[in-house]
């Protein structure tokens, strides 16, 4: 993993939340164990190689920012990458339980990361992301400025 990942247009952050969160509402209405493992395997690489190895990322910037044009803003990737990271954990482990014979725990598993990445893509508000945020803050010595300016 890179130490400083590029910054992240949000818009495409959101994207590939809604396409996480939208895949695993149909991996469950459908119960396709083979859709489970395919967004696992998307959120692995996209934790493992950060944006260039993100397939909703390079999906993003190829079919849809040429039409939206520059982004207000950039955003760190740290915190969704983080997120891809918890989400890839805990649907790979829901495809095992689901592979094992457990599959209303490994459903279940899938269902929350569909919750927290649909709730992400329509709010902005991305729990992983805190999560990472609050973890980086508890890691900062106390008064001790952090090497990125925040």
């Amino acid at each position: 993993m890179a130490s400083h990942p590029l910054p992240l247009d949000p818009r495409g952050v959101r994207f590939g939340q809604a396409l996480t969160g939208l895949l695993l509402v149909l991996a469950l209405a459908v119960r396709s164990t083979w859709t489970l493992l395919a967004v696992a395997a998307v959120l692995t690489l996209a934790t493992l190689g950060g944006a260039r190895w993100n397939a909703w990322t390079r999906l993003f910037a190829a079919a849809l920012r040429p039409a939206l044009g520059p982004p207000r803003h950039l955003e760190d990737a740290a915190g969704p990458r983080f997120a891809n990271g918890v989400g890839a954990g805990l649907t790979l482990v829901g495809t095992g339980l689901v592979a094992v014979g457990v599959p209303l725990a490994g459903w279940t598993l899938a269902g929350i990361v569909a919750a927290l990445a649909l709730l992400a893509a329509a709010t902005g508000f991305c729990v992983g992301c805190r999560f990472y945020g609050l973890l980086r803050w508890l890691r900062t010595p106390t008064g001790a400025p952090e090497a990125d300016g925040g």
